[in-house]
């Protein structure tokens, strides 16, 4: 304790005391002075805490509420160069040497699909995720990879006898059934060519195509969104999704438009911001997501309602 100390004489002649009250005093508040100097020498040497935690979002339930964490689906379809098209990946129809469809479209053959090739496990869909559409001024944070090879495969033995049309055995089967109507579940034999002894297609394997559904527990690569817990760092809700295609076997980069190209007003110059995103939006209360198109309305609740992605080929 820090004090000021006064020795007196007692004089019993003359009973008055005198106080200096000229000293001054500079212990008042000193230690409060030494406190903030503390404080700010630690905030200089140790840095802040940030918490840059990162936690899963699953993707949210129906509006029904029927299913806790419901599937997710995507759908990309390739430009069809031969019928200068857009294709569903599914072909429409089914004949025995398949008409090009998916990945056909891409440089790959059935045979690369089923066997996985290298350069099909170099491919993949990136789907990038930004604060805003606007690209003068978005800021990119993250993108999900989308292997071929984790798409819905279909099984081969769809191009079977069901639609083959052979009355002799000695010409190439006819197209005769919708793709649709097709028996997938009974395999055939491989399919032959006209003599009867080579294999045009070995209907035991199985493709994949560009289709995708993901679930929270078999199929989770694709299904889970990751992004910050706390929002005392990034404080983002909505992320603006874009979709390209980058093509192990031939190097080439593809993008792609959240609409058919065909109705675009003007395919060779068009607004970005409103015709390559989707919206995905977060609820970190539940830790869930959801993803609506640029209208409001919500997407890939289904396999008749995905996020859709078609390539986009400039005209010109």
């Amino acid at each position: 304790m820090a004090v000021n100390k006064f020795t007196f004489n007692i004089n019993t002649k003359d009973p008055t005391i005198q106080l200096g009250f000229g000293t001054t005093f500079d212990e008042a508040g000193r230690e409060d002075l030494i406190k903030v100097y503390e404080d700010d020498v630690v905030r200089q040497l140790v840095n802040p805490t940030k918490d840059f935690e990162v936690t899963r979002f699953r993707h949210a339930p129906l509006a029904n509420n029927t299913e806790e964490s419901p599937d997710i689906f995507y759908q990309f379809n390739f430009f069809d160069s031969f019928n200068t098209t857009w294709s569903n990946p599914l072909p429409a129809i089914a004949p025995t040497q398949p008409l090009p469809f998916g990945f056909n479209f891409k440089g790959y053959t059935n045979a690369d699909l089923a066997e996985n090739t290298s350069d099909l496990l170099k491919s993949f869909f990136k789907l990038d995720f930004y604060d805003s559409n606007i690209k003068t001024r978005q800021k990119f944070y993250m993108s999900n990879l989308l292997s071929p090879v984790n798409g819905t495969r279909l099984p081969l033995c769809a191009i079977d006898a069901d639609c083959r049309n052979v009355s002799d055995g000695s010409g190439p089967a006819n197209i005769t059934t919708d793709w649709g109507a097709l028996n997938m579940n009974v395999p055939d034999g491989p399919i032959l060519d006209a003599s009867g002894t080579n294999t045009i297609l070995d209907t035991t394997k199985d493709v994949p195509i560009p289709r995708y559904q993901f679930d929270m527990d078999n199929k989770s690569i694709g299904y889970f969104f990751y992004w910050l817990k706390e929002s005392t760092y990034l404080n983002i809700n909505t992320f603006f999704m874009s979709c390209k295609f980058y093509n192990g076997r031939d190097g080439k980069v593809v993008r792609f438009t959240n609409v058919l190209p065909t109705t675009l007003p003007n395919q060779t110059s068009f607004d970005a911001a409103n015709n390559m995103y989707y919206k995905l939006l977060i609820d970190k209360n539940n830790f869930t997501y959801w993803i609506e198109d640029l209208a409001g309305t919500r997407v890939g609740t289904s396999i008749s309602s995905p996020i859709e992605f078609w390539e986009y080929v400039n005209p010109t």
